[in-house]
């Protein structure tokens, strides 16, 4: 079969090129048999394509805004002449500028943004790919959301809510379009990516690792490719019966006592 994927928030990190959350997601699924559309603002979506092709899969990449529905509409296009579009992986996100404030201090403009992009970006691309994906015979979407969308986090207000309500969409998708069209979310806790890693020394950021690893009862932070190994089953049919459900991938976190992040 020849099945397209859509990746938003595919690009690698900018700084290290290291694969980030979406980026690792889109190598995995290219393993998987998937042609790949790496969707993100970012110029570093071109070195997952290249990452991808060098290890025998095929890619492409387009630049693409998640809240503008004429670049969604494009992206969604390209995929149709790519082949058959089954998967859509929902990653691009948006944190707060100066990342943790409180509902008070927050601008009424990084709300508005937030939410455009973590929960309207989602919205949008899930709209334009599902008549494509049902005319492709039915298929899967997979929401990455966050252990913030069940913990109340301090000082992490914003962020929480657009991505408890990413839960709320990936269920209501999930009723709407089955038995077609199977949408399940990815809930992961602290994951070593680039954008965790600014503006740190090497010797701040190993205290840091260390210091965030004890909120976990596994000892640890998650790597990137834990996290595409469950959206590789999600897009599979070893996941036929998994519909609506947020699948939380922190290690323990969110049934220990330590809540901060």
């Amino acid at each position: 079969m020849n099945k397209v994927a859509i990746v938003t928030g595919g690009a690698m990190g900018y700084k290290t090129n290291g694969p980030s959350i979406g980026g690792a997601i889109a190598i995995r699924l290219a393993v998987d048999g998937f042609k790949i559309i790496v969707v993100d603002l970012l110029k570093t979506g071109n070195n997952t394509v290249d990452f991808i092709k060098k290890n025998g899969g095929e890619a492409i990449f387009e630049k693409a805004d998640v809240t503008i529905t004429e670049d969604i509409k494009r992206v969604v296009s390209k995929a149709a002449e790519l082949g058959n579009l089954t998967c859509l992986v929902n990653c691009a996100a948006k944190y707060p500028n100066g990342m943790f404030k409180n509902l008070a201090e927050i601008s009424e403009e990084d709300w508005d943004t937030v939410l455009k992009v973590n929960l309207g970006g989602y919205f949008k691309f899930a709209k334009y790919c599902i008549p494509e994906i049902l005319k492709s015979g039915g298929g899967t979407i997979i929401n990455i959301s966050s252990v913030a969308s069940a913990l109340s986090i301090k000082n992490f207000g914003v962020y929480s809510v657009s991505k408890a309500a990413i839960n709320a969409l990936t269920r209501s998708l999930a009723v709407d379009f089955a038995p077609s069209i199977r949408v399940n979310s990815i809930c992961p806790g602290f994951v070593r990516i680039e954008n965790s890693e600014n503006n740190r020394s090497p010797e701040d950021l190993k205290k840091w690792y260390a210091e965030t690893a004890k909120q976990y009862p596994l000892g640890r932070v998650a790597e990137v490719k834990e996290i595409a190994s469950v959206a590789s089953f999600l897009a599979s049919d070893e996941s036929s019966y998994i519909n609506g459900q947020s699948i939380v991938v922190d290690g323990g976190k969110t049934i220990s006592d330590s809540h901060d992040f």
